[in-house]
């Protein structure tokens, strides 16, 4: 009965391993991928500040057609754009484009934050009890 038991403690005890180190691992990977982005968007915003720009080609005069409704669909009146129209709707396309790269930093930054946070005491805890096994 005792080498029954032996070699079944000894898998065990393996798996064990194998569980903390592919733990600490991941948890590792985590921080590391986590803070690699956020030197990313930090250096978007503050040293490389074009590399997020998109290029913008020239403002067309016939930027499209709007629709003018009315009170049904069959009585809706369409008309072409006038210039000053195309200008500020590109103007607004423009704002809105940053507001939209501006609200995807911050929740890249909130997720990396929250990688960070979760994975350090995972890598900590988990890597302690491994090198508490290895002393004993």
């Amino acid at each position: 009965m005792e080498n029954q038991t032996a070699p079944a403690s000894a898998k065990i005890i393996i798996i064990k391993n194998i569980y903390f180190y592919l733990v600490s691992f991941v948890a590792l990977m985590m921080v590391v991928f986590a803070l690699a982005n956020l030197i990313n968007i930090a250096l978007k915003t503050w040293v490389f500040t074009n590399a997020d720009n998109f290029y913008y080609g020239p403002i067309s005069t016939e930027c499209g057609i709007l629709v003018k409704s009315t009170d049904s669909a069959e009585n809706a009146t369409t008309r072409q754009m006038t210039p000053e129209e195309c200008i500020k709707q590109d103007e607004t396309n423009r704002q809105r484009e940053k507001d939209s790269q501006a609200s995807q930093k911050q929740r890249d930054a909130v997720r990396d934050i929250s990688l960070i946070v979760v994975g350090i005491p995972l890598f900590i805890l988990h890597w302690r009890a491994l090198r508490k096994k290895e002393n004993v």
